[in-house]
């Protein structure tokens, strides 16, 4: 049975909610051309092997454990909550203007962990907001995920399309062009006070986000959602590069195998969101934990092109129930205000260290 009632339906289109989907639908739309294709771009570009990709996304992940809780708390003292999508938007923005310019890896590796915290810094202020201003009025809330989730779709598939042919450069092009489209969208956002925090100290309020950890249903929430979701760190990670390299699939096949993970994210948060709530939100994560099973386990016997379609549809599961789930659960134990903090807390101490620990052994597959 479900532990809360099911999602309110509201019937008027809220400017706000529009806002905050415009958002999330842009940075969903570089999400999905970073996760799958910058390993590609660090390998064409920078002549990266395994082992560097994957200290750069170990190390990028780890960080995010000590970045998480302070850029939480320097976001609960400002007086505005846009704030962390305008810090992390010009971050990222910056980065990658700077990496047209420089090569090696130690450059290359200190950008990249740069712009790697400002994605995940970015993720749960984004999140936060979506959640908060979806219940104004339309869109709901599953609606408006699964359209970022469909923009993920857009990202993945056109950088694989662009790659054929434009070359690996069009991956950089893309995200510079997101990043800067961030900021308007950032700028359009509605102004939010932040309330109860502005005259604490920094380390105050820090303690007071670690000190969510507190909360024992919080607490496991991180230890059994983050794991599951952090199963996908590898195949983030080295997934297109197996494809590609293991097993000659083509660049734009495997962003459509990606898409396809995706999309069937897409119908299930879009068409399937309200009717999940009538289940309890560790139902979702308990059939997210048995999918991850079956998914994984077939994918390490490097199954055939046309097995790898049934798989991919499987991410319904393992990350959209599970997300859906993870994200019920923290607004329902934080209320709003601590939301978009417990989801940084929830992002670095569970998902970080998790999926950067899963991506710190490389493929062996053979350069071309």
């Amino acid at each position: 049975m479900s532990d809360s009632a099911p999602e309110s339906s509201p019937q008027s289109l809220s400017s706000n909610g529009v806002r905050a989907t415009l958002l999330s639908c842009l940075f969903f739309a570089g999400f999905g051309a970073l996760i799958p294709h910058l390993p590609t771009w660090l390998d064409a570009t920078q002549g990266f092997t395994g082992v560097q990709i994957s200290t750069v996304l170990t190390i990028g992940g780890l960080s995010r454990i000590v970045a998480g809780p302070l850029t939480a708390a320097w976001a609960a003292g400002q007086s505005d909550k846009r704030a962390p999508l305008f810090l992390f938007s010009f971050l990222l923005t910056a980065g990658f203007a700077a990496l047209w310019f420089v090569q090696g890896f130690w450059p290359v590796f200190a950008i990249i962990l740069l712009m790697d915290v400002g994605f995940w810094g970015l993720l749960p202020a984004v999140e936060a907001a979506l959640i908060r201003l979806t219940k104004q009025g339309l869109p709901p809330y599953g609606v408006a995920r699964g359209l970022a989730s469909a923009a993920f779709i857009v990202g993945s598939s056109s950088v694989g399309a662009l790659v054929g042919g434009f070359g690996p450069w069009a991956i950089w092009a893309w995200l510079l062009g997101v990043s800067i489209a961030l900021i308007g969208a950032a700028i359009v956002m509605p102004k939010e006070p932040v309330e109860g925090n502005e005259e604490a100290g920094f380390v105050s309020r820090l303690m007071e986000g670690v000190g969510l950890l507190k909360n024992r249903r919080f607490a496991m929430l991180i230890f059994a959602a983050g794991i599951l979701q952090a199963t996908h760190g590898y195949f983030y990670g080295f997934g297109v590069l197996i494809w590609t390299k293991d097993q000659a699939i083509s660049q734009a096949v495997a962003g459509n195998l990606w898409s396809v993970g995706v999309a069937v994210e897409v119908i299930f948060l879009m068409f399937l969101g309200n009717w999940s709530s009538r289940f309890a939100s560790e139902t979702l994560i308990l059939v997210g934990a048995i999918a991850c099973i079956i998914r994984w386990t077939a994918m390490a016997f490097l199954p055939p092109e046309l097995l790898l379609w049934p798989l991919q549809v499987l991410h319904a599961s393992t990350f959209a129930a599970v997300f859906l789930g993870a994200m019920r659960l923290v607004n329902q134990m934080m209320g709003d205000e601590k939301t978009a903090t417990a989801q940084m807390i929830y992002m670095a101490l569970a998902s970080a260290p998790a999926q950067a620990f899963t991506t710190w052994a490389p493929p062996k597959t053979p350069r071309q």
